[in-house]
């Protein structure tokens, strides 16, 4: 199969793009005038053992390529979209050892903003992947890989074509499964405190508006909520993602 091309920008979008080794990058665009920038990129691509050739411009020049003006900070990468592996590599030898405890399923999400926001918030909580449907949402796009800023490439995404059916796989190799619903009467750090260090937790965020679906939200073994104030909405997703992410770590330094 072909592989996509994709255009990232941002400093660490990018600079995070050439530290995967398992990413194809074609051709970085530096402004010139940028000693700093084009030195640390030139390392970055040294110690990588990478040699893709650097072409210099201007920011029109950038932007004329995005078609749109984006916050670029003067760095393009000409590059190819990840092979994302399906999650049941997870449990196969390939994978064995990244040691995995820790993930994420995202049900359908779409906007590329909260996605990377998520990515972040995972890299920064030690969440160890993300699993993402392959229908109905975005896995990899420009927009979500400058929102991760660079989180994207650092941390092992997997698609699924059934959510209801990765769940129940997780369930049987031991995994609890933690889906985040508004109206859940438990709260997200009740559950934790049930756990042990030992366990492996999966965390399912639900879509923009619509939440978890109710086939997912049935196999999960718990909904929790987070406490907000009386008469108030729910958050937005990726809010409620590192709001989740952040109990959960608390929780291991906690038991560590």
């Amino acid at each position: 199969m072909k592989q996509e091309k994709l255009l990232i920008y941002g400093k660490r979008a990018v600079h995070s793009a050439i530290e995967n080794f398992n990413r194809n990058i074609e051709e970085i665009i530096l402004v010139k005038n940028n000693l700093e920038l084009s030195n640390t990129t030139k390392k970055l691509l040294k110690n990588s053992n990478r040699k893709t050739k650097i072409k210099y411009t201007d920011n029109k020049f950038i932007e004329n390529i995005l078609k749109r003006n984006f916050k670029h900070q003067g760095i393009l990468a000409k590059s190819y979209k990840l092979k994302i592996d399906d999650y049941v590599s997870i449990f196969e030898k390939k994978y064995a050892g990244n040691n995995f405890k820790y993930g994420v399923i995202l049900d359908r999400l779409t906007d590329p903003n909260n996605i990377g926001a998520i990515y972040r918030s995972a890299k920064a909580f030690g969440i160890n992947f993300i699993i993402n449907s392959d229908k109905h949402s975005i896995i990899e796009n420009s927009s979500l890989l400058n929102a991760a800023c660079g989180a994207f490439d650092s941390i092992s995404s997997f698609k699924t074509n059934n959510i209801s059916n990765a769940i129940k796989r997780f369930k049987t190799k031991g995994w609890w499964i933690i889906g985040l619903e508004h109206n859940a009467v438990l709260h997200i750090e009740q559950i934790l405190t049930k756990m042990s260090k030992n366990d492996k937790f999966v965390f399912v965020m639900g879509s923009e508006g619509k939440g978890i679906r109710r086939l997912v939200k049935k196999n999960c073994n718990y909904l929790v909520s987070i406490p907000n104030a009386p008469d108030t909405n729910s958050i937005n997703v990726s809010n409620a993602a590192a709001i989740t992410f952040y109990e959960f770590f608390k929780f291991l330094l906690k038991n560590s």
